[in-house]
């Protein structure tokens, strides 16, 4: 033990002396330590940590549907589709491979707020789901079997957040009554602290039991997620087979599949392999600094044969060095692991503000007591890695090194080139990865979305019954001529808003978040090309102006116009990827599609707008006039200036014009672009920082050695000058001497990326792995870089006065 305290005190003066070396090495060490930390952390977050309730032999259960896969509109969620609840209760009455299961999806409620109506979003779950789940309420119970039937009991559960921040945490909540839509609904119980179906996200603040709503009967209303736990002893082949029996039993025709994966890996598959190649990125960038600082190391090394000589021959044994050097080299680790420590605290907060929300359990990430554990661990391997090639390499110094003053260890500048040629290789890999998603990320940006985006607002809309019921097909006449009026009234009055060049309506604004799809049958067609969805399009209803407002060109054909009334000839116009698919080698104005069971006329073609994301696909697509096709509709503005700015004029019509219709969102339209790609621009924004340190470092580690290298070679250099050299051939010569470990590690690198960055593929827009301006610029970067480092201290050699040399000698 005292000999280790003898070794920290010798190595803490050793580093104090050489404040330079050690502010690199330590700040090298606490940048990789910090990012690999930070990385590690929402890795850890999103798909290691358990979930936030009893998780044992959890999954998740969907139906399949094969046929979807063939097609591009549908094939998006073939897998993933949803429950109809009346399939899960024949499931949850008969299944025997679950010691539970259940469903949940969301509902909303318009509620009296401080400034007009509110939008409530809450969670409607089958009984039983919060018991499986192990949520014990802290005051009242939970939902009772039975009470998941059309007309059952209106009952709710608060959550924990919601029963302090609204009510106080008054015990007497329970039997208190709360109103959705107008409808009374009495407080039942209270949800534990935290409790939510969705991990890292808050909980709904309301609860009602599934099952109750009419559409919730029958098999139209596949919308409920399902979780199951799986009995010991069962497999999940054993269960799915015997799921997919139970879930089509009610209709035998549909043969749908099932698919049946854990929950976590489920809830994080399409965020899964893009975490994992950060990961990878950080762990190269973790590399990269060990091989810098070893480098380091070893260039410092050349200063001590001297230092190491005198030890051995006053009796120091070789094992003695080595510890004592890895004591240095370990101190360096630790003091850059507590620093990258900090880094990382800092690092994830970052990370999590700057990362897409829509990635589970992402808000929880953070550093805890688990992932300081592996930093020290990382830190002390590291510490270990990069102390033990100078720690051998001083070790083999003797006695005789005395009489060898200023001259290095054989084999020490090979060894020291190699360790170049790695690092470069290295940063190679992350510099292609790093500018190939740079340039996905430019090409995805500038595509155009098949509309002008500037100066449009989106103001999504939320109506209570009766309108709502609009959605189902079951409204009564005079509610649907409520609506159009309403419409007609608000699209008025925006438009005469200073500021406001037009207003118009729509059911899906793009890029609002809202999808909804359907076929239709062409001349000749029946029910096996329905079911076959072979005319599966992108549906939207629209109002008076939507094209012009929008800014979407007019291809061929008209606009819907006034004529185009309830009991005029019905119309439809659709986009030129539907009229290419589905009348090839004629004009499809004229021509008549059956769609939603009504023959419409195709009066006109415009132009593909992007729906949802810039780099999917063009999808067919059909408008209707609300006039003929009564719906839902959000509303968008185009204004004169910035769309913002006209937020609270907007509120007050929609108001005036429909008192009981709650805003849920009125959102700059090039803000939600710019968010679609949201994804895109972290990832690449965190692989081109690590590409950034990589250069750095690099640059860092081949100035440090050359410079080393150049001091040993003081003497040569000057008797060089004093024959007669030049100079620039001086230059020349160490700059040369740098490159060729430098060559040699940037054409492993290359090679190496060829066939790294093939990981990289899905997640590149408009290039490819093999993109030659990604190669060129990082090889034209490096070379720079190696140029820059190596040319710096050659020079200062070339300036050297051989008298003062020789003199010195």
């Amino acid at each position: 033990m005292d000999s280790l305290l003898l070794d920290l005190r010798f190595a803490v003066r050793s580093l104090r002396r050489r404040p330079t070396f050690a502010a690199i090495a330590i700040t090298t060490i606490a940048l990789s330590i910090g990012a690999a930390t930070s990385i590690y952390s929402v890795v850890d977050g999103v798909l290691f940590r358990s979930l936030p309730y009893h998780d044992a032999r959890l999954v998740a259960v969907w139906q399949t549907d094969p046929e979807r896969k063939k097609n591009a509109i549908l094939a998006v969620n073939w897998d993933r589709a949803p429950l109809d609840y009346t399939d899960f209760m024949t499931w949850r009455a008969k299944q025997t491979s679950f010691a539970a299961v259940g469903v949940w999806s969301g509902f909303g409620a318009i509620v009296p707020g401080a400034q007009g109506p509110e939008q409530l979003t809450g969670t409607r779950v089958s009984p039983g789901l919060l018991e499986m789940l192990g949520a014990r309420p802290v005051l009242g119970r939970t939902f009772l079997p039975g009470e998941d039937v059309v007309d059952g009991p209106h009952v709710t559960m608060l959550s924990y957040e919601t029963w302090v921040a609204r009510y106080g945490t008054r015990n007497n909540v329970v039997g208190s009554f709360v109103r959705f839509d107008d409808v009374p609904y009495e407080i039942i119980g209270i949800l534990p602290r935290g409790f939510t179906l969705e991990r890292g996200k808050p909980g709904a603040p309301y609860w009602i039991p599934a099952g109750q709503q009419d559409g919730d009967v029958g098999h139209h209303n596949r919308s409920f997620h399902a979780i199951g736990r799986v009995k010991q002893g069962v497999t999940l082949e054993q269960a799915s087979t015997e799921t997919q029996q139970l879930l089509n039993a009610n209709d035998p025709s549909l043969n749908r599949g099932v698919r049946i994966t854990d929950f976590v890996r489920d809830e994080t598959r399409d965020v899964r392999a893009p975490l994992l190649i950060l990961l990878g990125a950080v762990g190269l960038l973790m590399l990269i600094a060990c091989v810098n600082v070893a480098t380091l190391l070893l260039g410092e090394a050349a200063t001590r044969d001297i230092e190491m000589s005198a030890r051995v021959a006053l009796g120091a044994t070789r094992l003695r060095i080595v510890r004592q050097l890895l004591t240095e080299s370990l101190l360096l680790s630790v003091v850059g692991a507590i620093i990258g420590a900090v880094l990382a605290w800092w690092g994830t907060k970052a990370i999590v503000a700057l990362a897409p929300p829509k990635i589970p359990g992402i808000l929880a990430a953070a550093v805890d007591w688990r992932v300081l554990s592996v930093t020290l661990a990382i830190a002390t391997v590291t510490g270990v890695l990069f102390g033990l090639a100078p720690a051998l390499t001083l070790a083999e110094a003797g006695p005789a090194m005395l009489l060898r003053s200023g001259q290095s260890v054989r084999g020490r500048g090979a060894l020291q080139r190699a360790m170049i040629a790695t690092e470069l290789a290295l940063s190679v890999m992350l510099l292609v990865g790093a500018t190939l998603l740079s340039r996905s990320l430019q090409k995805l940006s500038a595509v155009d979305p098949g509309f002008r985006a500037d100066h449009l607002l989106a103001v999504r809309l939320s109506f209570a019954n009766p309108w709502r019921a609009l959605v189902e097909r079951s409204a009564t006449a005079r509610d649907t001529v409520r609506l159009r009026t309403f419409y007609d009234d608000a699209l008025v009055k925006l438009g005469a808003l200073p500021g406001v060049v037009s207003a118009t309506a729509a059911s899906n604004v793009p890029f609002t978040g809202g999808s909804s799809s359907s076929p239709y049958l062409l001349v000749g067609e029946g029910d096996a090309e329905r079911k076959a969805h072979k005319h599966e399009v992108q549906q939207r209803v629209i109002a008076a102006n939507y094209f012009a407002t929008m800014g979407i060109p007019l291809v061929a054909g008209r606009a819907f116009t006034a004529s185009d009334r309830s009991d005029a000839t019905p119309v439809a116009i659709i986009s030129e990827t539907a009229a290419r698919r589905d009348f090839p080698n004629e004009s499809a104005i004229g021509k008549r599609v059956n769609y939603q069971g009504v023959w419409r006329t195709i009066v006109g073609i415009v132009s593909d707008v992007k729906f949802s994301r810039l780099s999917a696909a063009d999808q067919p697509s059909i408008y209707t006039p609300i006039s003929q096709r009564v719906s839902v509709l959000d509303i968008v503005v185009r204004t004169k200036g910035d769309p913002a700015a006209m937020t609270a004029a907007l509120r007050e019509v929609v108001h005036a014009a429909g008192p009981t219709i709650a805003i849920t969102g009125v959102e700059v339209v090039e803000t939600l672009i710019h968010r679609s790609f949201g994804e895109e621009r972290f990832r690449t924004a965190l692989i081109a920082l690590f590409g950034v340190i990589a250069a750095i470092l690099s640059a860092v580690g081949m100035y440090g050695v050359t410079a080393r290298a150049v001091a040993r070679r003081t003497r040569e250099v000057g008797i060089r000058v004093a024959l007669g050299a030049t100079t620039s051939s001086v230059v020349r010569m160490i700059v040369r001497g740098t490159l060729a470990g430098v060559t040699t590690g940037i054409l492993i690198g290359t090679a190496t990326a060829i066939v790294v960055s093939r990981v990289l593929a899905p997640y590149l827009y408009g290039v490819t792995t093999r993109d030659p301006l990604a190669y060129a610029g990082t090889l034209g970067l490096l070379t720079g870089v190696a140029v820059m480092a190596s040319w710096l201290p050659a020079r200062r050699a070339g300036r050297v006065e051989p008298a003062v040399v020789l003199r010195g000698d």
